[in-house]
């Protein structure tokens, strides 16, 4: 069996331990829910922390989302990946509390913390790269850290979704064509804008 056939394997099994916990779900199995949150639980919180650039709106954001999917699990019908429609939830969680947040000018205190502080020691939710780095490179990166969150913070929503999607999680384009309902030609366009705004916000604050 090649490398691909294995890969497609592999997807296959783990698509199908799924279902089967998505099925105790519905079943009301508490214990199957709990064994779903391990499997994305990570990448959900990784996604949130992204979206709102505060560890404890994260926490309280990647609840709710697992808390709704619990609720909503019976209108899951197998047609996309379990991934897929939990990050659907995700999404429009998400909107609805920057909504929330924006009323409240929170992303604008969250810029004015890191130009205050960028090294007060709190790193983002997948760590620097265990290298032994030394105390110049650490503050260093954790420098680009929150100036790359800032610029997050500082695109519109609609562009923030799209850029940590793909290139922080790695979702193909079929993939986000299929979360965000749009056509892979659109979900390019937007995500070829959504990085020149990066690159311009971020060219500003590394000149």
């Amino acid at each position: 069996m090649g490398t691909e056939s294995l890969a497609q394997h592999s997807s296959g099994v783990k698509r199908q331990e799924e279902q089967l916990l998505v099925d105790g779900c519905r079943r009301g199995d508490r214990e199957s829910f709990a064994q779903l949150m391990r499997l994305h639980e990570k990448q959900i919180y990784n996604f949130t922390y992204r979206m709102l650039g505060s560890e404890g709106e994260a926490e309280d954001l990647t609840q709710d989302i697992f808390i709704a999917a619990f609720r909503g699990i019976r209108s899951f019908r197998g047609e996309a990946k379990f991934s897929t429609w939990l990050y659907r939830i995700a999404l429009n969680q998400a909107r609805n509390r920057i909504k929330y947040l924006s009323r409240r000018n929170f992303f604008a205190r969250q810029t004015r913390r890191a130009d205050d502080g960028a090294n007060t020691g709190s790193e983002s939710p997948e760590g620097l790269a265990d290298s032994s780095p030394t105390p110049e490179q650490w503050t260093m990166a954790k420098d680009l850290a929150a100036q790359v969150q800032e610029c997050l913070n500082q695109i519109p929503p609609q562009a923030r979704q799209i850029l940590v999607l793909r290139d922080v999680q790695g979702f193909s384009y079929d993939e986000l064509s299929e979360m965000l309902s749009l056509r892979p030609g659109t979900v390019k366009s937007r995500l070829h804008r959504a990085r020149a705004a990066m690159r311009d916000c971020l060219s500003e604050k590394l000149e």
